[in-house]
């Protein structure tokens, strides 16, 4: 079996020789081509031979980031796997990839942690039209069904209250708003807190933190 033909692109020149001179180490793997940044990569000779690509998600930062590349790669050859690697967490990535484009294409964090074999098997599988996307979809999906069950946990009138809360509005003028006692606003905002923050310890800043958590619920249901 032949080894698999991988381009590289990085723009931290120094991990770019350390992991390339690694790479280069695998019988199984044949590094083709190292890149900088995106303008580099897309030479659609070596594009069309390669099997694989492993990209940083952060390039340049006035072109294309990792995944914007794996699309472009993918418009040359659409066989090749795209693996992306970040100091950033990747576990939302997959969303930014066209559906119909996913096949191919796995996601994992940077760590000095890994060996030349981990490399040489997430590459591989990727090139074989594998990778782990589909997981971490999963994940995803898991994470936005709990939320989603956190948000439908506050009722329909703690929801509005929490709404204007974000807007700012004190418990006072969330009470003249919706012609309600200034009590009963400050009850059914402690009960809110409750709900969005089950693990508050009694320093947090609630009220900061329960908008801030409720925006993100918003974001998400």
């Amino acid at each position: 079996m032949r080894p698999t033909r991988v381009l590289y692109v990085e723009n931290d020149s120094a991990l770019r020789r350390i992991l390339g001179e690694m790479l280069a180490q695998s019988a199984n793997l044949e590094l083709i081509g190292t890149f900088a940044n995106a303008d580099e990569a897309l030479d659609r000779t070596l594009v069309r031979r390669a099997d694989v690509a492993l990209v940083d998600f952060s390039l340049d930062q006035n072109g294309l980031n990792g995944i914007e590349l794996g699309i472009a790669l993918r418009s040359i050859n659409e066989n090749i796997g795209v693996v992306i690697y970040s100091q950033y967490s990747v576990s939302q990535m997959v969303s930014r990839v066209p559906k119909a484009m996913r096949h191919g294409w796995s996601f994992f964090d940077k760590s000095a942690e890994m060996s030349l074999a981990d490399y040489v098997a997430i590459l591989r599988s990727t090139a074989s039209s594998k990778g782990n996307w589909e997981s971490l979809s999963a994940g995803e999906v898991d994470k936005v069904k709990t939320q989603s069950s956190i948000y439908f946990q506050l009722s329909p009138q703690q929801r509005l209250i929490m709404t204007l809360s974000t807007q700012g509005k004190s418990a006072k003028e969330i009470a003249t708003n919706l012609g309600l006692t200034y009590p009963y606003v400050r009850k059914e905002l402690s009960r809110s807190y409750a709900v969005l923050l089950p693990d508050a310890k009694p320093s947090d800043d609630l009220k900061t933190m329960a908008v801030l958590k409720y925006m993100e619920l918003m974001r998400m249901t």
